[in-house]
């Protein structure tokens, strides 16, 4: 039960803000409070007038919401057409395509828009969708699927194979939502957009062969309704949910007693998408090889302003990438590893990082934090063994691979940390919060937003979120200050890097030194 995650989801708001926001209001006292809401379908209408105290901060959405992007030219102007993730307080655009990974670690992946030929803010093509489905497998060999698709279109043939029959109103669907059905296997599969409520019988994509590690899963379509529809059809949908990789596979592979057969035939949504031409596939048996390599699909060109997509194989930070400098390596556990830091500031200035790809904090499974926190632990005993005290500092910007790193500071500099850390903030035009202590960092930071965190020696956590330019090297330009570490020509990691012969030399005595303190050994 400890895994379980109470999720809601909505049709098209369509500008009905108010009444949205007064259903939930509704459900969460009667069900308890629910932790996300997640729109698909229109979310701006004609009239949006409602949004507006939302946008001037004089009102607050009570709960973190994700948006799918727009799905016409005329509500594209209502999205940021910049980077930015935040629309207002606790309402966040999910962008054109990618997978969302909370601290619980739910997979959701989404694609915004209409399916067409050409990418734009507004639509999507066959390379995106192949685009998506490489997000969703890179750097997870024993991939399974994923718990929840959202889209906005509903896919072509949902209905066939159902005793439930549904009259669509706008029929604007899509084989490229088929197609991302068959690949992803998602639990759910929540779609807007055609204005009516229809909640399909399940049904189980069959394993497509060659390297497809997925598991048979249940998907459960749900196609929600417009928000305030006149026939007062349902348009939001309760999950209280345990993520797909804290599930037995046992109870995944269980039968439901109204299953039917999969309404697509991915042989013929091959040829009709990418004209390739392959038999129809049956279902395999359920083994996985787990050391499988899994498929990738190649990419056309990317929109301008695309978000980039790192490949695991050029990670710096990824373990298994041919990428990463392992002699700088202290130590390894089972899910995160301790490396020293190229260019550190000092000699004992480390990084932990999680072995698999994992953008941020944020994104990880509990067992990498928990492994983390050994890691974090571990240093403090290190440092304290010649009176230091550590500081711990990351950020969610631009970077792919999560670092946390870790600089030894002496006690006395440690007392003005936290106002320095605030006064150099408020220099570079941007305010750091303290964080409550009965307050988890998930509760006020979300992991598709950029942001910049510090813990303190005290435990004092401050945090930013990331809006425009943000100075890279803030966290060392505080600590080389003449109060803390006093070396203010080491501002960037690029002129304090050593030779590799150098570094070898220094990572084999802070193995040795780091010996007694780490508890991979135990």
């Amino acid at each position: 039960m400890a895994n379980k995650e109470k999720i809601l989801f909505c049709g098209d708001v369509e500008g009905q803000f108010e009444a949205l926001l007064s259903r939930i209001a509704k459900i969460n006292e009667k069900q308890g409070k629910f932790e996300s809401l997640f729109c698909v379908g229109n979310f701006f209408g004609i009239n949006n007038k409602e949004f507006e105290p939302y946008l001037r901060g004089e009102k607050k959405v009570p709960i973190a919401t994700y948006i799918l992007g727009p799905n016409s030219p005329d509500q594209a102007k209502f999205y940021p057409k910049d980077d930015a993730f935040e629309l207002c307080e606790n309402v966040f655009y999910l962008r054109s395509k990618g997978l969302y990974m909370d601290i619980k670690g739910f997979r959701i992946a989404y694609i915004s828009g209409l399916a067409g030929t050409q990418s734009s803010s507004y639509e999507y093509t066959s390379e995106d969708i192949a685009e998506l489905y490489s997000m969703c497998v890179r750097g997870n060999p024993c991939f399974r699927g994923v718990d929840i698709l959202l889209t906005s279109q509903w896919p072509t043939d949902i209905t066939k194979n159902d005793l439930k029959q549904v009259s669509l109103t706008v029929n604007k669907t899509t084989d490229f939502v088929s197609w991302l059905v068959m690949k992803l296997k998602p639990r759910y599969h929540v779609c807007g957009l055609e204005g009516v409520y229809y909640e399909r019988s399940p049904f189980r994509a069959p394993n497509l062969g060659d390297h497809d590690t997925t598991l048979n899963l249940v998907t459960r379509f749900v196609g929600l309704a417009r928000v305030k529809n006149p026939n007062k059809e349902k348009w939001v949908y309760a999950l209280s949910l345990t993520p797909l990789n804290k599930m037995k596979i046992k109870d995944l592979l269980q039968k439901t007693t109204d299953e039917t057969e999969c309404p697509f035939d991915f042989a013929e949504l091959e040829r009709k998408i990418f004209n390739n031409k392959r038999k129809s596939v049956t279902p395999c048996q359920y083994f996985y090889d787990t050391s499988a390599t899994v498929e990738t699909i190649e990419s056309g060109p990317r929109t301008k302003k695309q978000k980039i997509v790192f490949d695991q194989s050029k990670c710096w930070f990824c373990l298994a990438s041919k990428s990463v400098e392992k002699h700088l390596i202290i130590t390894v556990a089972n899910s995160t590893y301790l490396a020293l830091a190229k260019g550190g500031i000092v000699d004992e200035h480390f990084l932990i990082c999680p072995i698999q790809h994992y953008q941020n904090s944020l994104g990880q499974p509990p067992e990498v934090t928990q492994e983390i926190d050994k890691f974090k632990e571990a240093l403090r005993k290190f440092y304290d063994r010649n009176g230091k005290v550590a500081v711990f500092f990351d950020r969610n910007y631009k970077t792919s691979h999560m670092q946390l790193q870790v600089v030894p500071v002496s006690k006395e500099a440690a007392k003005e940390l936290k106002e320095i850390f605030i006064g150099e903030a408020g220099a570079h035009g941007f305010t750091l919060e303290v964080l409550d202590s009965n307050t988890r960092l998930d509760q006020v930071l979300q992991a598709n937003v950029p942001y910049f965190t510090v813990e303190l020696p005290d435990g004092a956590v401050l945090y930013t979120k990331i809006k425009g330019n943000f100075p890279i090297n803030f966290a060392r330009e505080v600590l080389v200050t003449g109060p803390i570490l006093n070396c203010p020509l080491k501002s960037d990691w690029r002129t304090c890097i050593l030779q590799k012969e150098e570094e070898e030399i220094l990572v084999q005595r802070l193995r040795t030194d780091f010996e007694p303190f780490d508890f991979t050994n135990d």
